[in-house]
C-alpha cells in the first residue's frame, strides 16, 4: 500500500495512530523514501502492561521498584553489621592496649564499669540452671555444620554470609572478653585493695621453714576434727535422713557429706558474702556457680573450673573428688569481683570455705590448705612431711588417693598442652610466673595463718 505525502512534511518518518475495535491502538508510518506505510500494534497503550511486554523489559515498575528497596535495605543491613564488627574489635583492641599503658584506668574500670556488666549480663544469665556458656561452647559447632549444609542444600545462600556471620560473633567475642575479663587482669590486686599484709618467705631461713612446718600441722588438725564431725553430723541423701556420714570402714561417704548443686551454689553464696562483709571489694550480687553439664572435655584438659567472661558465670567440674568442689566454686565466684590473678583467687576461695559455717565447705579448705602447702613442704623437708601426713584420718586419706587416681586418669596429651597454653595465656595478661601463680596461695595463706596466730 502506498499513500501521497504533504508538500509541507519535513523529511522524517510520520507517525500517526488510530484505535482499533480491539481497543488497542495500532500505529503507523510512513518511511518518506519509500513512501510505505507500517503498520503496528501498539502493546503500550495499555498502561497495566506497559512493562510486561516491552521490548527488553519484563519487570512491573511497582515490583522493580520493590526489589529496589529491599537491595537497598539489605545493604544498609550489612553496612551496619559490619560498623558493629568494627566497633566491637575497636573497643576490645582500645580496651587491650590502654590497661597496660594507662596505669589508673583498669582500677578504675574494674571498680565502677565492669560491675554493671556484673549486675546486668551477670545476672540475666544466672537466673538460668544451667551454665549458658557450655551451652553456647557446644551448640556453635553445630550451628557451623547446619549453615555448611544449608548453604550446600540451598541456592540462594552463599559461603560469604556465613563468613559475614563468624566475624559479628567473633568481634562480639572479642569484645566481651576484654570487657569482662581482659581489662581485669591489670586491676590493683587483692592484697593492694585491702591491705592485707604479706610476708616473703625464704625456706633457707629456719623461721619461714618452721612456719610453714606449723601452718601444715594446723591444716592436719581441723582435718581431724572434720572426721569427727563427719562421723556425727546429720544428712539427709535420697529422701533419707539420719546422722554420721563416715562408713564402718572408716571412709567417707561423700554423697551423704558434700552437698548437691544446689546446696554448693547456695552455701558458696553465702561464703562469699560472708566474706564480702569483711572485705568491702567482695561485696555485692553473686550468681549461682554452676556445675558442667559434661564436664568429661575439661576433666581430659585438667580443669577443675571456668570463668566465663562471654556470659559472666563461674562454673566447676561436677565430676572432680568432691572435696575440690565447695573451694573451686568460691575460686571462681572471686573472679566476678574483678580478681584475674590465680594465686589471689585461691586465697579468696580458701578463706570464704575457712570461714563458711558449712562443715564440708570448712573441710575443702583444710584439705586445700595440706594440699598446696603440704606439697611445698615435702619439697622443703620431706621428713616433716611424712610425720605430718601419718597424723591424717584414714578418710582424708582415702579422698586424696581418690583424687590423684582421678587426675591420673586425665594425664594426657591433652592436658599437658592445655597447661602451656594456659601458661601462655596468663603470662600475656601480666602474670609472669604464668600457672606457677596458682601456687603463690601458698605464701598467701602463710602470712594469714601468720597475721591470725602469731603476730602480737
Amino acid at each position: 500500500m502506498s499513500i501521497e505525502t504533504p508538500t509541507n512534511y519535513n523529511n522524517k518518518n510520520r507517525i500517526e495512530s488510530f484505535t482499533s475495535e480491539s481497543g488497542l491502538s495500532d500505529s503507523f508510518y510512513v518511511n518518506n523514501n519509500e513512501n510505505t506505510l507500517i503498520v503496528s500494534e501498539d502493546k503500550h497503550a495499555n498502561p497495566a502492561e506497559n512493562d510486561t511486554n516491552a521490548v527488553g523489559s519484563h519487570v512491573n515498575p511497582a515490583e522493580n521498584h520493590v526489589q529496589v528497596a529491599e537491595k537497598a535495605h539489605k545493604k544498609k543491613i550489612r553496612i551496619g553489621w559490619l560498623i558493629f564488627s568494627i566497633l566491637m574489635l575497636g573497643l576490645a583492641a582500645g580496651l587491650m592496649y590502654i590497661r597496660k599503658e594507662v596505669s589508673w584506668f583498669a582500677p578504675f574500670y574494674s571498680t565502677h564499669i565492669y560491675p554493671i556488666w556484673q549486675g546486668t549480663l551477670g545476672r540475666l544469665s544466672g537466673t538460668m540452671s544451667f551454665s549458658l556458656s557450655e551451652a553456647i561452647l557446644y551448640s556453635l559447632p553445630v550451628i557451623f555444620i547446619l549453615d555448611i549444609a544449608w548453604i550446600v542444600i540451598s541456592k540462594k545462600r552463599r559461603i560469604g554470609g556465613m563468613i559475614k556471620r563468624i566475624i559479628v560473633l567473633a568481634s562480639l567475642l572479642a569484645f566481651l572478653y576484654a570487657a569482662n575479663c581482659g581489662v581485669n587482669y591489670y586491676n590493683d590486686s587483692f592484697i593492694l585493695a585491702e591491705k592485707i599484709p604479706v610476708y616473703q618467705l625464704n625456706y633457707d631461713d629456719k623461721n619461714a621453714e618452721a612456719l610453714l612446718i606449723d601452718f601444715c600441722e594446723f591444716a592436719a588438725a581441723g582435718l581431724q576434727e572434720s572426721s569427727r564431725e563427719a562421723a556425727t553430723i546429720p544428712y539427709e541423701h535420697n529422701n533419707e535422713m539420719g546422722y554420721g556420714c563416715i562408713d564402718k570402714d572408716g571412709y567417707l561417704e561423700e554423697e551423704k557429706y558434700y552437698p548437691d548443686k544446689n546446696g554448693i551454689a547456695t552455701f558458696a553464696i553465702i561464703a562469699m558474702e560472708q566474706l564480702g562483709e569483711k572485705y568491702p571489694s567482695l561485696s555485692g550480687y553473686y550468681p549461682a556457680p554452676k556445675p558442667l553439664f559434661n564436664p568429661r572435655p575439661f576433666s581430659n584438659m585438667g580443669i577443675t573450673g571456668i570463668y566465663s567472661p562471654f556470659t559472666i558465670e563461674a562454673n566447676y567440674n561436677s565430676e572432680m573428688t568432691a572435696y575440690n568442689i565447695p573451694f573451686t566454686a568460691c575460686h571462681e565466684l572471686s573472679h566476678l569481683k574483678g580478681y584475674m590473678d590465680e594465686g589471689e583467687a585461691n586465697f579468696i576461695g580458701w578463706l570464704a570455705c575457712m570461714d563458711s559455717s558449712h562443715w564440708a565447705f570448712k573441710r575443702s579448705a583444710y584439705m586445700m590448705a595440706w594440699v598446696f602447702a603440704g606439697n611445698e613442704l615435702n619439697d622443703v623437708n620431706s621428713k616433716e612431711f611424712s610425720r605430718i601426713r601419718k597424723s591424717l584420718p584414714k578418710d582424708v586419706l582415702e579422698e586424696l588417693h581418690n583424687n590423684n587416681v582421678f587426675w591420673d586418669t586425665y594425664e594426657t596429651k591433652a592436658s599437658e598442652v592445655q597447661d602451656q597454653i594456659n601458661d601462655a595465656y596468663l603470662q600475656y595478661n601480666g602474670l609472669e610466673l604464668g600457672i606457677r601463680s596458682y601456687d603463690q596461695v601458698v605464701t598467701l595463706m602463710l602470712s594469714w595463718y601468720y597475721s591470725t596466730y602469731h603476730s602480737s
